[in-house]
């Protein structure tokens, strides 16, 4: 098949040229499809034991490729969600360990180059719809003065303080149009404040002017009347299912990329009337069924269009489950403890991993990761090669045959020949990288795990399941194919190999890349 020679002069780009010119529509739209907080045990396809049926993420998984080895490259989900689209490891930003909060400015450079303009600049039409989470410009009213250097305090007061220096009628810069998206559409942040949906940088309806009720889960802030936490999923799969025909009627001469990143099952847990009772995981599950059947509607939304074949979908989640088994307004405190999904209903969302969302265990950064693109990926197959949510970058670059510079997603490997079932015995990347909530960096190279400090890594402490371990030793090593449950503390044992990995983790700080 012929290939199509692209020279992008802006960022030096050179694409290899065979042949003569390949038609544009021979390139896949991309849907990246992003759940928030799902654990890799929560999805049937990954775990028979689950108590959470998903019969449409099972069927992606037997249209494409099941990847049992995915990691995101930080347990939790702000530097998450920089690495997926810058393709860095989030310690390479200003922001080391945490996440961003109520009205924080970008977390992504102005002039970084993200995969959405990288996509766009070779021909995409770009959307991100749905949460957000890495900061905006906010306008701050005349006379007023935010220091932009500081993330902002984590309590009530200074966000209401924030909140009275903004001037919310005015368009906010810095978000997804400034990265490369065409459009945008969706939340900041869930359960906290503005509680809104924001389009193209402005606030999307009714202005804001109601302070948040006590029985909302989430900090207190601005509201729009009528706001409700049932209606932000379903109304982002609208949004996206609108996106998805309007490119098939309006602009089919042009491949898109869709980043899709969802609202569930990240609290506030809110499922629908229609959906409750649907699990035999509480509130939790039937959100993750929910959650489940809008993918299938967009499924079928492709598959009505006759534009499946010519669809890469990639679905995955931006870090483990913090395993509450319902908020704390409509449930109880029980019920909202991270770990009471166990308790309550034996359902684990890490499956047989250890640890949680924020941890530096499996459990805080192994994912589900699916892959389909129907007579290019292998349907039905499972895979375990590793995989990096940064991976993304290189891998669009892979299957659009370009050469990306070595200061472009510095992180990033192509796992096109991975997702074709090319050689699936064999390891693509050498070592994986990772980082916990409070900013401790581990390291998979070969059969070795090294995890730079003695505990979970910070994030949230399980109740219910034993995540509290702290070590004598300075450090973890485990032998991850005897020991992939991370059971045995290797560090005293292996001196020489967790000196290596130190020191591999200082020369990829050092040297800016790890490729």
């Amino acid at each position: 098949m012929t290939r199509l020679f692209i020279i992008l002069i802006s960022f030096g780009f050179l694409a290899r040229a065979e042949g003569q010119q390949k038609e544009i529509s021979t390139r896949p739209n991309i849907i990246y499809i992003l759940a928030d907080d799902l654990g890799y045990g929560d999805v049937s396809a990954y775990n028979k034991d689950s108590k959470i049926p998903t019969p449409n993420i099972d069927r992606l998984a037997t249209r494409g490729t099941k990847f049992t080895n995915a990691h995101s490259a930080s347990a939790v989900c702000t530097p998450s969600r920089y690495s997926i689209l810058t393709g860095n490891y989030p310690w390479r930003s200003s922001l080391k360990k945490g996440v961003l909060w109520s009205y924080d400015w970008p977390l992504i450079k102005k002039d970084q180059l993200t995969i959405g303009q990288f996509l766009k600049n070779n021909g995409y039409s770009t959307a991100l719809i749905g949460k957000w989470h890495l900061g905006w410009n906010w306008p701050i009213k005349q006379g007023e003065y935010i220091d932009t250097t500081q993330l902002s305090p984590i309590d009530e007061a200074s966000t209401l303080e924030r909140e009275r220096k903004i001037d919310f009628t005015k368009p906010l810069q810095g978000g997804p149009l400034s990265c490369g998206f065409d459009y945008q559409f969706g939340v900041d942040i869930p359960s906290l404040p503005p509680f809104c949906f924001i389009e193209n940088g402005k606030i999307f309806g009714d202005e804001l002017t109601n302070q948040k009720p006590k029985h909302i889960v989430g900090a207190q802030g601005l509201m729009q009347t009528g706001w409700t936490s049932e209606k932000m999923l379903p109304t982002i799969v609208d949004k996206a299912d609108e996106y998805i025909k309007h490119q098939a009627a309006e602009n089919s001469n042009k491949p898109f990329f869709l980043f899709l990143s969802l609202s569930a099952p990240h609290v506030p847990i809110s499922p629908n009337l229609a959906y409750q009772g649907k699990s035999n995981a509480g509130d939790y599950g039937d959100f993750v069924v929910e959650m489940d059947d809008y993918i299938g509607r967009l499924m079928n939304t492709l598959d009505n269009l006759n534009i499946t074949q010519n669809t890469l979908i990639i679905f995955t989640s931006d870090n483990g489950a913090a395993m509450q088994a319902g908020d704390f307004t409509t449930r109880g405190l029980e019920a909202s403890t991270y770990g009471s999904l166990f308790k309550l209903y034996n359902h684990n969302s890490s499956g047989d991993w250890k640890g949680i969302k924020g941890n530096s265990w499996e459990g805080g950064h192994r994912v589900p990761y699916i892959a389909s693109w129907p007579g290019v990926i292998p349907a039905g197959k499972t895979n375990t090669n590793k995989i990096s949510l940064t991976d993304l970058f290189a891998t669009c670059a892979g299957i659009l045959d370009i050469s990306l510079p070595d200061s472009v997603a510095v992180d990033s490997y192509n796992m096109f020949d991975a997702y074709r079932g090319e050689n699936p015995k064999k390891s693509i990347r050498k070592e994986i990288l990772y980082s916990s909530a409070n900013g401790c960096i581990s390291i998979q190279k070969g059969k070795w795990k090294y995890i730079d400090c003695n505990d979970a890594g910070g994030g949230l402490k399980n109740q219910y399941i034993k995540n509290d371990f702290v070590y004598e030793t300075a450090g973890q090593l485990y032998d991850m194919e005897k020991d992939e449950r991370e059971t045995t503390n290797l560090f005293n044992d292996y001196p020489i190999i967790v000196k290596q990995l130190k020191n591999l983790v200082e020369e990829y700080k050092i040297r800016g890349q790890s490729k």
